[in-house]
């Protein structure tokens, strides 16, 4: 196994924006998680790493063939064979048992006889059972966490190469994070996961931090908090010694001044007595004053260097990069209506009444998301509503806002564009506002929206969602922390704390779910009949189940 020797690397976009300048790195052939905040570029560096785009400047080397899986992978239209990697060989296997086949198939199929076996195998391993035939199907027929699981049946048949994850725990449910876990711990290869997910973190071996620069870290996420938090410590002492060493350098000059304006009123005083001849008095003049401007120039450049040197500690802190949003104001009567299921296949009508807060549960493919598009009336999933809910009658007398899974925004427009097109009323200078406040980077506004990270398509998502008017009374949230980095989880949920309306969450994240309070817990099978097929246990997320969004 090789380690990765990252040097002065740097890309630019096609508009000359600069994603990132001269990172040097050595990254070592083991479980490697890699870190930074949201839009710094984690995800062009691990495309750039696996060869899928060429860097402006510097090299990359020791990592040739990696298998790269994108955290877009639920978002795309390939097929199932294209995620796995198999096209080719599958293309070369028919050819050759048909008869048809040329030497350059033999030599496309290598050893890979048995891909269609192997790939259904790694499938079936990872709790998502298909039929040969599967393998031709477009991945929008699939939910967000079984496409995750067909990206990671790839990264089981990566072998001994470079495996490089992009958020492989978005979307996926407990069975499935398990198996992920389970995937790193005995894979040979060395892989480097892109991740915010503290659990995964947990079972890696360094840390490799992006900010301007990359430093890496021995141990796994915990090492690496306690690392960094002691270099804070340091920083901030540091910074107690600057602000000291300034104050003495202020003090000195008072003094200075002090004392010069004593010597320059006794010199004038003396003067005016003629205790001395003129001559003598103004060659002791011509000196005091020389002597006075150097003095008060040394003294000025030693506080002028005091200065630098606190500034320069401040500025080595690290920067807060978090989402603040301001949400609309919107408080929601205790007793008011804000949803109404009804239907004959639940036991009990469901409503949403006041401020409620509910979180929506079930194992990847069991129809979760596609209940959220059902509520809102929004169709463009790809997945069957009328079939999984042909008899439910939904009412919602509230304004919604609705942020799904994977983020959806117009790939041909600016981000400004995406955030105006549904409220064309609402002026650049909000937009501008918001967007800043939500930690998106000056210059962002005028990108197009296909450029943007994950974590920043989230921000722009939101953004779209919440500047309405008026103003959401019901929020539906497809998995919020996907994508986000830490400190930006943290602040969202301080800003969803305040929110006064209702909100229907999906999310597998525990922790997330407590933090934001959802106490009353809908379980998606409720909402199918009697018939339906039971997806309480992971082994039935079968191809039965894949148009379940």
């Amino acid at each position: 196994m090789t380690a990765i020797s990252v040097s002065n690397l740097g890309y630019r976009l096609g508009d000359d924006t600069e994603i990132f300048t001269s990172l040097t790195a050595s990254i070592p052939a083991a479980v490697v998680g890699l870190v930074g905040d949201n839009g710094v570029g984690k995800s062009t560096l691990a495309k750039i790493i696996a060869g899928l785009l060429t860097p402006t400047s510097g090299s990359i080397t020791g990592a040739e063939g990696a298998v790269y899986i994108d955290q877009l992978l639920p978002h795309t239209d390939d097929s199932v064979a294209s995620a796995l990697g198999i096209t080719a060989i599958r293309t070369a296997l028919s050819k050759v048992l048909s008869g048809a086949g040329e030497p350059d198939d033999f030599d496309v199929i290598g050893n890979d006889w048995d891909i269609e076996e192997r790939a259904l195998s790694a499938l079936a391993d990872l709790g998502l059972t298909l039929h040969a035939d599967a393998l031709d199907r477009r991945l929008s027929a699939f939910s967000g966490g079984q496409a995750m699981r067909i990206g990671l049946a790839r990264a089981a048949l990566a072998g001994e190469r470079w495996l490089i994850l992009d958020e492989p725990s978005n979307n996926l449910d407990e069975a499935g994070r398990r198996r992920l876990i389970t995937l790193l711990r005995d894979r040979s290869g060395p892989t480097l996961v892109i991740s915010h997910d503290r659990a995964l973190l947990s079972g890696v071996t360094t840390i490799v931090e992006m900010t301007d620069q990359l430093r890496v870290y021995g141990g796994d996420f915990d090492d690496y908090e306690a690392m960094v938090a002691a270099e804070e410590e340091a920083k901030l002492a540091h910074i107690v010694d600057a602000k000291k060493s300034l104050a003495i350098e202020k003090r000195q000059r008072i003094e200075l001044e002090t004392k010069l304006a004593r010597s320059g009123f006794k010199a004038a005083k003396d003067k005016a007595n003629k205790r001395r001849p003129k001559i003598a008095m103004n060659g002791l003049k011509d000196f005091a004053q020389k002597s006075a401007a150097k003095r008060r120039g040394d003294m000025a450049a030693d506080e002028a260097a005091a200065r630098s040197s606190l500034q320069s500690a401040k500025d080595s802190l690290r920067r807060d990069s978090s989402i603040r949003l301001d949400l609309p104001e919107t408080e929601v009567h205790s007793g008011r209506r804000v949803l109404d299921i009804v239907g004959p296949g639940l036991s009990q009508p469901r409503s949403v009444v006041g401020p409620e807060r509910i979180r929506l549960i079930g194992a990847n493919g069991s129809g979760k998301s596609t209940l959220l598009a059902a509520i809102t009336g929004w169709h463009d999933t790809g997945a069957p509503i009328d079939e999984l809910f042909p008899d439910l009658a939904i009412t919602v007398p509230v304004p919604i806002g609705f942020l799904d899974q994977q983020h959806r925004l117009p790939s041909t427009l600016t981000v400004m564009e995406a955030v105006r097109e549904d409220n064309p009323g609402l002026g650049p200078h909000r937009v501008h506002e918001v967007l800043a406040a939500m930690g998106l980077r000056a210059g962002r506004t005028e990108q197009l929206c296909s450029t943007l990270s994950g974590g920043e398509r989230f921000r722009v998502a939101l953004a779209r969602s919440l500047l309405h008017d008026p103003a959401p009374q019901l929020l539906l949230l497809d998995e919020p922390g996907n994508n986000l980095d830490l400190s930006s989880l943290t602040a969202l949920v301080t800003a969803l704390d305040g929110f006064g309306g209702a909100m229907i969450v999906i999310t597998h994240d525990d922790r997330l779910a407590r933090e934001l309070r959802l106490d009353v817990e809908w379980d998606i099978r409720e909402f199918f009949g009697p018939d339906e097929v039971d997806v309480d246990k992971d082994e039935n997320e079968t191809e039965g189940l894949h148009a379940r969004s």
